[in-house]
């Protein structure tokens, strides 16, 4: 299965016609983006760069840096503040916590480091059985909007609509039920 298309969404809203597939597709990406805030990760992975201060407590050596966004992928450039690569055999990821850790007889003594890396939902080892649950929340999202959406305003677009961009509040509130499970903590 794959993230809703418009045809998804037509049928679910019993559309058979063209006339309103550029308020749709709108309505999919509006849908999509506001789940990606509610989690504060991206649905599909994409390149995502963060700095970690990589802070010291002297005299301990800083041994582990953080992705602020999870999951990330299973390789990354680091950089630190003197412009030097990290080699990748000096740390070792840790996908589903954002965590990158130094290998033995390694740390991260030039902080602040610059991370790139891939971040997103898709990553996640069980992305194939929580995907139509996404799906499913972007539907409801995308549906909720074109049925609020605003005949004959001021401002028109598709088929003679404006859209609404708020979701009602029954809608907010089962959808980020569901994704309360997706939304991850903080790494420690």
């Amino acid at each position: 299965m794959a993230l809703p298309t418009v045809s998804d969404l037509k049928s679910y809203l019993r559309i058979e016609t063209t006339a309103e597939d550029t308020l749709l597709t709108a309505l999919l990406a509006r849908a999509k983006a506001q789940m990606e805030v509610w989690t504060d990760v991206p649905v599909t992975a994409v390149n995502t760069t963060a700095v970690d201060r990589a802070d010291t407590i002297d005299p301990q050596p800083c041994l582990s840096l953080i992705f602020p966004k999870r999951p990330i992928g299973t390789t990354a450039t680091i950089v630190d503040s003197e412009g030097t690569t990290v080699p990748a055999t000096d740390y070792t990821i840790n996908q589903s916590s954002g965590v990158i850790y130094a290998n033995a007889g390694y740390s991260f003594p030039y902080g602040p480091y610059t991370i790139t890396t891939s971040c997103g939902l898709s990553l996640r080892g069980d992305y194939a059985q929580i995907e139509p649950v996404l799906s499913q929340c972007i539907i409801d999202l995308a549906a909720d909007l074109y049925q609020k959406r605003t005949p004959n305003a001021s401002t028109e677009t598709a088929a003679g609509t404006s859209i609404s961009w708020d979701v009602s509040r029954d809608t907010a509130a089962r959808v980020l039920k569901v994704l309360r499970t997706f939304k991850l903590a903080v790494a420690g």
